[in-house]
């Protein structure tokens, strides 16, 4: 199950039932929040956020003294940390330095009151390595897609294009949330769905997707 907060945003409180902290909610000022406009949507599924690229960001923030904890929100474009309450200055300077060199900058005025406003909602925000969820999710939607584009360009069955498209998400989602054993080809887990015309399809459609993780071609339209 996705891990939400649970929180109250009520006079200057936050109420917050921490992943890592005891059952009963756990009061904080606001100001022991800090929010980051940051640039972690997921190329290849752009409504939401990319977990294997935040995952590393937020588990070395969460090892930094003065952080209690790290969040992303759903669409990749937040990161909320919530730090210590022993935090000192200069501590915090360094966590926003660092952050900055990954691009995140952080929010004030009323763009940090409205960030702080849906992080206090406890919907749609994932903490540490909560984002795995997410790169589950984009792993859905690359099979989904990958297998679409073979099945518009051959005949492909109901059952097989389901059998392949099972494969195809159960692969991406271990190598994406860093649970593969070894390397994994797409190519090698169709042959037992597809022939090799379908193969030289799937070859094509593998360098689309990659084109479009790399930001070389925009995600095609669904319709």
């Amino acid at each position: 199950m996705k891990t939400h907060l649970t929180a109250v945003l009520v006079g200057g409180l936050l109420y917050v039932p921490f992943a890592s902290g005891a059952e009963n909610a756990t009061a904080v000022t606001a100001d022991r929040v800090s929010v980051f406009k940051a640039p972690l949507v997921c190329p290849a599924a752009p409504q939401i956020g990319c977990g294997s690229a935040s995952k590393p960001i937020l588990l070395d923030l969460e090892r930094q003294p003065g952080v209690f904890e790290a969040w992303l929100n759903r669409a990749g474009t937040i990161i909320a940390v919530v730090w210590k309450p022993e935090l000192n200055a200069e501590t915090r300077r360094n966590v926003a330095a660092e952050l900055k060199e990954d691009h995140a900058v952080e929010l004030d005025g009323k763009s940090r009151d409205e960030a702080l406003k849906d992080f206090s909602s406890g919907e749609g925000w994932y903490h540490g390595a909560d984002v795995d969820r997410l790169s589950e999710e984009e792993a859905d939607i690359i099979a989904a897609r990958l297998v679409r584009w073979v099945g518009a360009k051959s005949a492909l069955t109901k059952d097989k294009a389901e059998g392949l498209q099972r494969a195809f998400s159960d692969t991406l989602r271990k190598d994406l949330t860093g649970k593969s054993t070894g390397p994994n080809h797409l190519e090698d887990i169709a042959r037992e769905y597809l022939d090799q015309e379908q193969i030289k399809i799937l070859k094509k459609a593998i360098k689309d997707e990659e084109a479009i993780e790399n930001g070389e071609r925009p995600v095609p339209s669904e319709n």
